[in-house]
């Protein structure tokens, strides 16, 4: 087995639940916002709608097509103009409050601290993500996952998106590692696995839906429990 000295992982939809911390979050203003008096609105719709929406403007971000304060400033408007509500004070302050409240959420992916625990003494570890420095030290801190790494390491910090080359490269300079010694762990095809192949990094793609996809990675798990088995 290949041995490693620094493990990269990326935080959302990898170790922080942004699914379950999001819906939380939206559900708490769907009906602060008194959203849930609209007859033709559900709140399942509502959720629907912002994953979409989301799902498309960090994509465009991590292309490098937009910057954050397009998505902070134009997120909401574009989910509230879904459903014939056009209310830019509304969708401004949906939108702090979502920000505001979103990193102070706890929850963790299965088994994400009980791989950390297992991996810390024998690894260097750090995050590695396309998510802003404010917010991902929120996340860090209030779930208690700062304890476990050395290092935070994103967009804004290293002037490079995911899945640019530029970025890993500036990890594996701040870890002191060569490419060989590194593994990357992340959630998303593009932006993890692409971007790491790219830098020639060994990588692990965390699939938990089970997606089927036709791209070739170094390695495949559909639990955090499995890192154990590789690692």
């Amino acid at each position: 087995m290949k041995h490693y000295k620094v493990i990269f992982f990326d935080l959302d939809h990898t170790l922080w639940d942004y699914k379950k911390n999001s819906t939380e979050t939206l559900t708490e203003l769907f009906y602060e916002y008194k959203l849930s008096d609209r007859p033709t609105l559900e709140l399942s719709t509502f959720l629907d709608t912002f994953e979409k929406v989301n799902a498309k403007m960090w994509s465009n971000f991590n292309k490098g097509h937009i910057d954050r304060e397009v998505i902070r400033n134009q997120r909401f408007k574009k989910i509230l103009k879904a459903f014939n509500i056009r209310h830019d004070i509304m969708a401004r302050k949906m939108s702090e409050d979502y920000i505001l409240r979103c990193p102070g959420k706890t929850h963790l992916l299965p088994h994400a601290k009980s791989m950390l625990e297992y991996l810390k003494p024998r690894y260097d570890l750090y995050v590695l993500t396309n998510g802003f420095d404010d917010v991902q030290s929120i996340k860090m801190a209030t779930a208690e996952l700062d304890i476990f790494f050395k290092g935070v390491i994103t967009s804004e910090s290293s002037g490079h998106r995911k899945p640019s080359s530029e970025i890993f490269n500036y990890s594996l300079d701040l870890a002191r590692a060569k490419p060989g010694e590194a593994i990357m762990i992340g959630d998303n095809l593009n932006a993890d696995m692409t971007g790491a192949k790219n830098a020639n990094i060994d990588h692990i793609y965390f699939n938990p839906a089970r997606l089927t996809h036709r791209q070739v990675v170094t390695y495949e798990i559909n639990c955090l429990s499995q890192l154990s088995n590789i690692l």
